[in-house]
């Protein structure tokens, strides 16, 4: 899945008939009208004023006609009044259009700046117009993350950097200061309370590729997609604790080589995939996380590095099946890292290790059970071991 594209917005106003054409037909409803009453009120037939009706009679059907025609004409003021206000309205719609256009022209070329001055300038004029600008603003939300997923390699620890002749490292160190002002500024919108229509929470959020040394999410609200496939993370610290995926999240083909990803108290209320990623070095936590929707760990490689899960029951007392049949681990290799499952309290999840391709390194699994969960282990371990979960709760 990949998150949807808008375009800019651009003002179309819908084409309607010719003012003149509107006044010519309501005065010629006037005049139909003011001969249909005054046939009414002066015919033998229809008059209700007097079987024969005199001069006096005739004069008051035509005061009344005159009434119904002034009704009539202030009917035909409104209506000139309420297409003066709708054209006035797209005017200001244009116009409005137009300034949003020359203020995104105006932000993305700073931030194509060679001057990392003018980029930084670039991110807060490009955030202050996503702010303002209802339809256009998923698209100011793309282009910082396509910032984000622009090439990009951490510049090396300081004592490297001391080291080198002065100056070196000094475009690179520059740029990773634009690059994480991008991602306090995205990480601070998503911490506001949502406002649907006003706020960043339902935009979709692409940073697939993104080379993340760096990111503050704690507590985001991510009510849109959320995409970080085939991101990598070699330093540094990015951290989701706390933080809420109501939409669906993919973390595919991610590279774990050197940093730490927090979840910790991260809740994913949809499907979460993080299939075929790979754990080197550095460490990936989900201590007192939530699953609320289908997960997957296929193929994933752990093969250096850290990862904790303490997975806290959506259903602690496993009266439903809240969560699906399995967090699945199929074709995934516990071959090198430290994977600990210690402290997972299942309701109704299932843990399913059952088609690994590696368990030279297996987990530690200490978990507690509440409901109908359980852990599914390979089969050949299974048999020898014969093991359940270490602990069983009613």
């Amino acid at each position: 899945m990949t998150p949807r594209r808008r375009s800019l917005a651009r003002s179309t106003p819908a084409r309607s008939a010719p003012l003149w054409l509107h006044v010519l037909g309501m005065v010629g409803v006037a005049v139909v009208l003011v001969l249909v009453l005054l046939w009414l009120l002066t015919s033998d037939r229809t008059s209700p004023l007097s079987p024969s009706p005199d001069d006096r009679s005739v004069l008051e059907a035509i005061r009344l006609a005159f009434y119904a025609v002034a009704g009539i004409g202030g009917v035909v003021a409104l209506t000139v009044a309420y297409r003066r206000q709708r054209l006035h309205e797209a005017a200001d719609e244009r116009e409005d259009t137009k300034l949003y256009n020359e203020r995104f022209a105006a932000a993305a070329e700073q931030l194509a700046s060679e001057q990392a001055a003018n980029r930084l300038a670039g991110v807060y004029a490009m955030a202050a117009l996503a702010d303002d600008w209802d339809a256009g603003r998923q698209t100011c939300v793309d282009v910082l993350c396509a910032y984000v997923r622009m090439p990009y390699e951490p510049p090396p620890h300081r004592a490297e950097r001391d080291a080198a002749e002065p100056g070196r490292f000094q475009s690179v160190i520059e740029e990773r200061l634009v690059r994480h002002t991008v991602t306090d500024v995205i990480g601070e919108h998503l911490r506001a309370e949502p406002v649907e229509g006003r706020t960043w929470h339902w935009c979709d959020f692409n940073f697939n590729g993104a080379t993340l040394d760096d990111g503050d999410f704690r507590n985001a609200r991510f009510l849109g997609f959320a995409s970080f496939a085939y991101a990598r993370f070699p330093r540094s610290m990015v951290n989701f604790t706390g933080a809420v995926f109501a939409g669906p999240f993919n973390f595919r083909r991610a590279t774990i080589d050197g940093g730490d990803v927090v979840f910790d108290s991260a809740e994913f209320h949809r499907n979460s995939t993080f299939a075929e990623m790979t754990v080197s070095d550095g460490g990936l936590f989900f201590r007192s996380a939530k699953f609320l929707g289908p997960t997957w760990f296929d193929g994933t490689k752990f093969i250096g590095g850290r990862v904790e899960f303490k997975i806290v029951p959506n259903d602690p007392a496993g009266e439903t099946d809240a969560f699906g049949p399995s967090i699945g681990f199929a074709d995934a290799c516990f071959s090198g890292a430290e994977v600990s499952f210690d402290g997972t309290a299942l309701g109704s999840e299932y843990l399913d290790f059952t088609k690994v391709e590696d368990w030279s390194r297996p987990p530690r699994l200490d978990v507690s059970v509440y409901g109908d969960g359980r852990v599914l282990l390979p089969e050949s371990d299974a048999r020898e071991q014969e093991r359940e979960p270490s602990h069983t709760e009613d």
